[in-house]
C-alpha cells in the first residue's frame, strides 16, 4: 500500500466502481452461465444443471475468456463455428438477478446527502446497463459513466471516463475520491488526475489476491465499505453543502 498522499481536504464527490465493489460479480457470472447452459442443453440434449456445474468449475479453476471452449473440450464435443458466439450472446444478454453487498447498500444511503455520488464502470455498455438496472442504482447515484460508450480504448485507466464523471458531478479531481477493487486499472488513472483512491479488498472476490505493481496502488485499503465512511470522516471534510 502506498503512503497517504493527502492531509485532510475538502471532498465533494465519491466515485465508485461497480463490479465486486457494489455487488458480487460472481452472481452475474453464474446467471450468465445458467443462460448459456440452458441454450447448450437444448442443443446437446444434456442436463442444464450438469453443464452449469462444468462452467462454474472452469471459472473456479481460473479460466477466463475461454470458459465455453474449455467446457466443450472437456466434454469432447465438436461444435459449429458459431456456437461459442451464441453462448457468449446468451451469457451477456441474460437478465441478471443481482443484490448489492449489504455494506454498499448502507454506504449509498449514508453518503448520498453529503456527497455527489457517481459510478464509473468498464465492460460492454449494454451488459453494464442491465446490471445497473437490476440493482436499481440509477435512482441512488447522481451520475453513471459507462467507459465503453467512449470506445474500448477508453476503458480504465483512461482519463476520459473519470473526467466525464467528474464533469457530471461538478467536482474537481482534488475534491474527489475513487473507490474500486482492481489494482490493475482502478487507481493508476485516478491518481494521475489527482483523485484520492481507496481499494476495497473483499475476501473471496475476483481481485482479492492481486498485489499491485508499483504506481498502481490505492492510497488506502479497506476490507468493507462500512470502513469507508470512517476513513472519509478522518481524512476529508465534506463541502457538499457549501457548493
Amino acid at each position: 500500500m502506498s503512503p497517504e498522499r493527502h492531509s485532510k481536504t475538502s471532498l465533494s464527490a465519491v466515485l465508485l466502481d461497480l463490479d465486486d465493489t457494489l455487488y458480487p460479480e460472481r452472481d452475474f457470472v453464474h446467471g450468465g452461465f445458467r443462460a448459456a447452459a440452458k441454450l447448450l442443453a437444448d442443443q446437446l440434449q444434456r442436463d442444464a444443471d450438469e453443464l452449469f456445474g462444468l462452467l462454474a468449475d472452469q471459472f473456479q479453476r481460473g479460466v477466463r475468456g475461454s470458459v465455453f471452449d474449455a467446457m466443450l473440450s472437456e466434454l469432447n464435443v465438436s461444435h459449429a463455428p458459431n456456437l461459442i458466439d451464441e453462448l457468449v450472446r446468451a451469457y451477456r444478454l441474460h437478465e441478471p438477478q443481482l443484490t448489492l453487498f449489504a455494506d454498499a447498500d448502507r454506504l449509498l444511503s449514508l453518503l448520498q446527502p453529503r456527497y455527489g455520488l457517481g459510478i464509473l464502470t468498464d465492460g460492454p455498455a449494454d451488459v453494464q446497463r442491465r446490471k445497473v438496472k437490476a440493482l436499481d442504482l440509477q435512482h441512488r447515484v447522481e451520475a453513471i459513466v459507462y467507459s465503453d460508450d467512449f470506445g474500448r480504448e477508453h476503458w480504465k485507466p483512461s482519463s476520459i471516463p473519470y473526467l466525464e464523471l467528474l464533469r457530471r458531478l461538478h467536482a474537481e479531481p482534488s475534491h474527489a475520491v475513487y473507490v474500486g477493487d482492481n489494482p490493475k486499472k482502478d487507481f493508476v488513472g485516478a491518481r494521475r488526475l489527482g483523485l484520492q483512491t481507496v481499494r476495497v479488498r473483499r475476501p473471496n472476490t475476483e481481485h482479492t489476491h492481486l498485489e499491485p505493481q508499483p504506481g498502481f496502488e490505492a492510497d488506502h485499503e479497506i476490507t468493507s465499505l462500512d470502513d469507508l465512511s470512517d476513513w472519509l470522516a478522518a481524512n476529508t471534510r465534506s463541502e457538499r453543502h457549501a457548493a
